[in-house]
């Protein structure tokens, strides 16, 4: 028998990682305000914020859902570290213009914060990931082309590496799972270090 698994996150990327491990999860997104929370924290390292909210989403879906009391509660949140400043969603096109020119020819460093909870006992796990990215030198079409797509809009570091993306990205070094949304391998770790084993969370046919 499989334990229940509560993804807090409607990222479809993240489900997509958790679903090709065999992994079928209930998703139930946090409402945290994550601006205001950024905001407490600017000028803080990109890992200390990404872990804050990837904890304070796990919190909020916690204390939400009382009934929740078995299996794992996985919370994430990525952000891109470039050129010393901590990078979410762009949200507009014209932010995601002015990154990628920014961007193209030069390297970041994608963080992202995973918070685990093991929901019997409320013991928690929290785990930063840190993959260096380095970009494409696009031209101006291509940027203006990608954005006019919408994908890099509501992606942190306005990038994806599993979609349209892909093709602007040149290298990654580290844990490619970490840039599509959630580390696997830090993840296997953290679950066996609530004491369960990674293969228990596979749905059995």
């Amino acid at each position: 028998m499989s334990f229940p698994v509560i993804l807090a996150s409607a990222s479809p990327a993240r489900l997509m990682l958790l679903r090709s491990q065999k992994i079928t999860p209930i998703v139930i997104p946090s409402e945290i305000n994550e601006k205001e929370i950024e905001n407490k924290l600017k000028g803080q390292p990109t890992t200390t914020i990404v872990k804050e909210l990837s904890l304070a989403k796990a919190n909020y879906v916690l204390e939400n859902n009382i009934s929740l009391n078995s299996g794992i509660l996985i919370a994430a949140d990525s952000m891109l570290e470039f050129e010393s400043q901590s990078l979410g969603k762009p949200l507009n096109a014209e932010n995601a213009i002015q990154r990628w020119k920014k961007m193209r020819g030069k390297s970041g460093i994608l963080h992202t914060g995973h918070t685990v909870i093991r929901l019997d006992n409320k013991k928690t796990i929290s785990k930063v990931v840190s993959t260096t990215v380095e970009f494409a030198d696009v031209d101006d079409k291509e940027i203006l082309d990608y954005v006019a797509s919408g994908e890099p809009l509501n992606v942190a570091g306005a990038f994806t590496i599993d979609s349209l993306g892909a093709a602007f990205v040149k290298q990654v070094q580290g844990d490619h799972s970490n840039v599509v949304g959630l580390s696997l391998p830090a993840l296997r770790e953290i679950v066996r270090e609530l004491g369960l084993s990674w293969t228990s969370l596979w749905e059995m046919a």
